[in-house]
C-alpha cells in the first residue's frame, strides 16, 4: 500500500499522455492531408506554367507566327500578324481594337 498513490498517479499520467498523443496525431494527419493536396495543386500549377511558358515562347517568336499564317491563311494579308502590341504601344493611350483574351 506504500506505493499505491505513486502507481495510480503514474498510470493516470500515462493515460493522459496517450490521449494527448492521439489528439495531436489526428491534428497532424489532417495537416498532412492538406499538405499533400497543396503539393498536388502546386505540381499541377507548375505543369500549367511550364506549358504556358512553352506556348508563350512559341507565340512570341515572330517567325513562327509568320509560318503559321502562311500555313493557315491563303491570303497575303499582313494585318493579322502586324496587330501585335508591344510595350511601347501600351504607353500610348489611343489603342484601337484592343481585345483581351483569358482575363477573368
Amino acid at each position: 500500500m506504500k506505493y499505491y498513490n505513486a502507481i495510480i498517479t503514474l498510470f493516470s499520467l500515462s493515460i493522459i499522455s496517450v490521449v494527448l498523443l492521439l489528439y495531436f496525431a489526428s491534428i497532424t494527419r489532417a495537416i498532412e492531408k492538406q499538405n499533400f493536396t497543396l503539393n498536388n495543386e502546386i505540381k499541377q500549377i507548375k505543369y500549367q506554367i511550364n506549358i504556358n511558358e512553352i506556348e508563350h515562347s512559341i507565340y512570341s517568336s515572330y517567325d513562327y507566327v509568320n509560318k503559321l499564317k502562311k500555313i493557315y491563311f491563303s491570303q497575303s494579308d499582313n494585318s493579322i500578324v502586324s496587330n501585335r502590341i508591344t510595350l511601347n504601344s501600351l504607353k500610348d493611350k489611343n489603342i484601337k481594337n484592343l481585345h483581351t483574351v483569358g482575363i477573368k
